[in-house]
């Protein structure tokens, strides 16, 4: 973080009332510095108009700056949190640029401080009819680790009274977004059986792959396997017909079914 309100404060006391009106600014500066945590002097306009309410916030803007602030609330962001960010970010159509920008916003957002709160009281006065809407994104953050902290739940009241939004629809929010997770989380673990490494080796070598390899180099192989026991393969190099048949459909069986063990453990289509 820069100290630029620090040295313009500064500056600027000095002119008014020398090393008194110096030292006034600095510390005047340096609580303004504190409050903005600005980075770089091409961000200084931006916090002023925004401080000053020349500029007005953006929905999207205020939406990912509440998701990190969520997001960091308990004191660690999880792939589940970045991953529901860039669901919303399709879910809003966000282009490239778009993305990006709401990446830096999210954040942005883990370090915000109390002028978050403002921005979203200025938002909300301005759009109340997407106050249901900001709120129930950040349930969705708040919840998708599967709990709900203390810090998450004071952010959330705290914005719902910014937009008058009551207890009741608090808590409505809280159980349909805590029951489809419940219902997301089940489903994951229905789709994704425990394997045991013996059994991922055992499906490695049987399509004669490293365990690690690449998904391409697994799909390959894959692909191998099925050529060299087609029954066609087999009888064209001397094999009997019957037996080439019986034996080719269980080893088939036996290759499809340990490249699908490889590939939901690799995660891979």
């Amino acid at each position: 973080m820069l100290w630029l309100v620090t040295l313009l404060g500064a500056i600027l006391g000095a002119w008014i009332g020398d090393l008194p009106g110096a030292i006034l600014g600095a510390v005047l500066g340096h609580a303004l510095d504190r409050h903005w945590r600005i980075r770089h002097w091409s961000e200084l306009p931006a916090r002023l108009r925004q401080t000053f309410g020349v500029e007005p916030v953006r929905f999207e803007q205020v939406l990912f700056l509440c998701l990190g602030r969520v997001a960091k609330a308990e004191g660690r962001v999880i792939p589940e949190h970045l991953q529901l960010a860039r669901d919303l970010m399709q879910q809003y159509r966000l282009d490239e640029a778009g993305r990006l920008q709401a990446m830096r916003w999210f954040n942005e957002g883990k370090e915000a401080g109390d002028r978050l709160g403002s921005m979203v009281r200025r938002l909300l006065r301005r759009e109340p009819q997407r106050s249901a809407e900001l709120l129930d994104c950040c349930w969705r953050m708040a919840l998708a680790d599967g709990t709900l902290g203390a810090r998450e739940r004071a952010l959330l009241d705290q914005w719902a009274g910014k937009g008058g939004m009551g207890n009741a629809e608090q808590s409505r929010m809280h159980q349909r977004h805590q029951r489809q997770q419940r219902e997301r989380s089940s489903h994951k673990k229905a789709q994704t059986p425990v394997t045991s490494r013996d059994s991922l080796r055992a499906a490695a070598r049987l399509l004669e792959v490293d365990l690690d390899a690449a998904p391409e180099e697994i799909k390959r192989a894959y692909r191998r396997q099925l050529s060299r026991h087609h029954p066609d393969k087999l009888i064209a190099r001397g094999d009997d017909g019957d037996r080439a048949l019986d034996g080719a459909g269980e080893r088939i069986h036996r290759i499809q079914e340990a490249y699908e063990r490889l590939r939901r453990y690799r995660g891979f289509r």
